[in-house]
């Protein structure tokens, strides 16, 4: 049988073993409602309380702006629903670059009356000069994610948020400032402080926490609820608590955070190797302000899914763009296009992404049959 080893850890990771302890032993431990009022009920919102205090001191945030969601999408469509609820349509930025759960807004919005303006990734990046063109007096919202999943590149989020904020001191109107951090959360360091965002996303499979389990940071108090339903979360994500799952995350997060500079040494070690390893293929990640943990590149003329699954029969797994668009046409190509990649180049990406757990000597192995396959196949 083909050994498996796997590089699509951008698309979710596995789930670790003090994660999963964790979660076993608060399923069994705490089996009560944390909205109910009885002992067994206090104790899983103490629980549930400690869990959230810990993750604020990670993120040296305040506890009151975190919301226990089921994922990022999830945080995402409670930031972009509220403009739903806005009874005068006004304007909404969004970069070229964003993640489905953001960029699937454009359309609904533009039905129900809202201009929305996207903005193009010259190599990945949000160019601050072509932000600042596109605000004008009715822009309420700019989302910007801080880690793209498809190449890697680290916007200069905090630069953004300054455009915006001088913009906001000539004009006297609030504009929500909203970020997906999925990818970095765990990965690179940051501060959301420094970054000065309203708002941003997390999901703890991304960090070897468990699926469907998320975190949405939010210090605007004007924000509403997707979903009406009980006071939970403070009303802005209403139903019971999933107690285990949200335990099991932030486990994982002081295990991503306790060996962070470790995992960020050895993926960076991970990058420039492979980035060596396979200098004749045309590389779409950039070379500075990225991410160590994701490499995309072109095997042109072969397609993605060809040589995707070539990989997956030598017992590689690998994608050929985001998982959550995967079963779409052209998948990552609209998010290469935004970033001016040639379109033959987007046709023929694949991406190779690390985890935790990824070795140097896999990841040789993965370039060389990488070379191997290109060579008997192009």
């Amino acid at each position: 049988m083909t050994q498996l080893r796997y590089f699509d850890n951008a698309a979710t990771t596995p789930m670790g073993k003090e994660a999963l302890e964790a979660y076993e032993a608060t399923a069994l431990d705490y089996i009560g409602n944390p909205s109910a009022l009885h002992l067994e009920g206090r104790k899983a919102k103490q629980e549930l309380q400690d869990c959230r205090e810990n993750i604020a001191r990670l993120l040296k945030v305040s506890p009151l702006n975190l919301t226990f969601t089921s994922g990022a999408t999830e945080s995402n469509s409670i930031v972009m629903n509220n403009l739903l609820w806005t009874q005068k349509p006004g304007e909404v930025i969004l970069s070229n670059i964003e993640h489905p759960s953001i960029s699937e807004y454009a359309r609904l919005l533009k039905q129900v009356g809202w201009n929305v303006i996207t903005i193009n990734a010259p190599q990945g990046f949000i160019q601050p000069e072509d932000l600042k063109k596109a605000l004008t007096k009715e822009t309420r919202l700019v989302c910007c994610m801080l880690v793209n999943n498809v190449v890697g590149s680290i916007q200069n989020i905090a630069g953004l948020v300054e455009t915006v904020r001088e913009f906001q001191k000539q004009n006297g109107r609030k504009i929500h400032f909203h970020t997906d951090a999925v990818q970095a959360l765990g990965k690179i360091p940051f501060s959301l402080s420094d970054l000065g965002v309203d708002s941003a996303s997390f999901s703890a499979h991304k960090f070897n926490g468990p699926r469907g389990i998320g975190i949405l940071y939010n210090t605007d108090s004007g924000l509403q609820a997707l979903c009406r339903g009980g006071d939970q979360e403070d009303g802005l994500r209403p139903g019971t608590e999933n107690l285990a799952s949200i335990k099991a995350m932030t486990v994982a997060l002081e295990q991503a955070f306790a060996f962070r500079e470790e995992h960020f040494k050895k993926a960076t070690a991970i990058q420039d190797m492979l980035q060596e390893e396979l200098r004749e293929f045309t590389q779409l990640s950039p070379r500075s302000n990225c991410s160590p943990y994701i490499l995309a590149l072109s095997v042109k003329p072969i397609p993605s899914e060809v040589f995707t699954r070539m990989l997956f029969d030598q017992g590689f797994c690998v994608s050929s763009g985001s998982a959550c668009s995967n079963n779409v046409k052209k998948k990552g190509e609209t998010v290469l296009s935004a970033m001016l990649v040639k379109p033959a180049d987007s046709r023929s990406s694949i991406r190779l992404s690390f985890g935790y757990d990824t070795t140097l000597e896999d990841a040789k192995t993965l370039a060389e049959t990488i070379r191997t396959l290109y060579r008997e196949h192009s």
